[in-house]
């Protein structure tokens, strides 16, 4: 349900684990505002998945500390753009989200993520998939973005605005975004999907030798 708020509140929803991670920010025009202040809310949720109640208290919390870093990113005056960006980060370097650090593994037992995010003013966007190597993929899916409207590139070439695997990996670092080490991505949850992929493994080999 959403909320229109003032400068103080936040709306939150209730948290998933180990599911993908997302945020929206909106509100009205300043000729709409209310008292001549503007108003608007900001909704974060941590994915639409299974979840762990025994870890109800922290799903609230990195929700809870997302709000407040878009809330403060709006109230300096930045862009809608900047505060989701924001609040995406804070929920990529949670553990308890399935969004950069602490991802699920991919079949082969690495953490590869995906990030978009969009301009609802000019309908520009930018995104990553299937990115290894960077602790928070929304600095590039955002790095894209603004890129992307700066306009056309030499010879009239077209900026990307959707790139991913290995070409993701180097454009972020060609733009300044640093590299983040595999190991310092996984946590132990991570750990107990590596040995999920041991078993399976195992078993796959198991009935491919019978």
């Amino acid at each position: 349900m959403e909320k229109r708020i003032n400068a103080a509140e936040v709306q939150q929803a209730s948290p998933c684990l180990n599911v993908s991670a997302g945020i929206e920010v909106g509100g009205c025009e300043p000729d709409k505002a209310r008292n001549g202040k503007a108003v608007g809310f900001v909704l974060v949720h941590a994915g639409a998945g299974y979840h762990s109640e025994s870890k109800a208290k922290e799903y609230k919390h990195v929700c809870k500390r997302a709000c407040q870093k878009a809330v403060e990113k709006l109230k300096a005056g930045a862009p809608a753009v900047e505060a989701v960006t924001a609040a995406l980060v804070e929920l990529e370097d949670s553990p308890f989200t399935n969004a950069g650090m602490g991802s699920n593994l991919n079949l082969s037992g690495e953490i590869e993520c995906d990030a978009s995010i969009m301009d609802g003013k000019s309908l520009h966007f930018g995104a990553v998939g299937a990115l290894s190597g960077i602790k928070n993929p929304v600095l590039v899916a955002n790095r894209l973005l603004s890129e992307a409207q700066k306009g056309k590139l030499s010879a009239g070439r077209i900026p990307p605005c959707f790139l991913v695997g290995r070409g993701a990996y180097h454009w972020a670092l060609d733009h300044g975004i640093p590299p983040c080490l595999p190991e310092k991505m996984a946590t132990s949850s991570t750990g107990i999907g590596i040995e999920w992929k041991k078993d399976f493994q195992t078993e796959l080999e198991w009935k491919n030798w019978k």
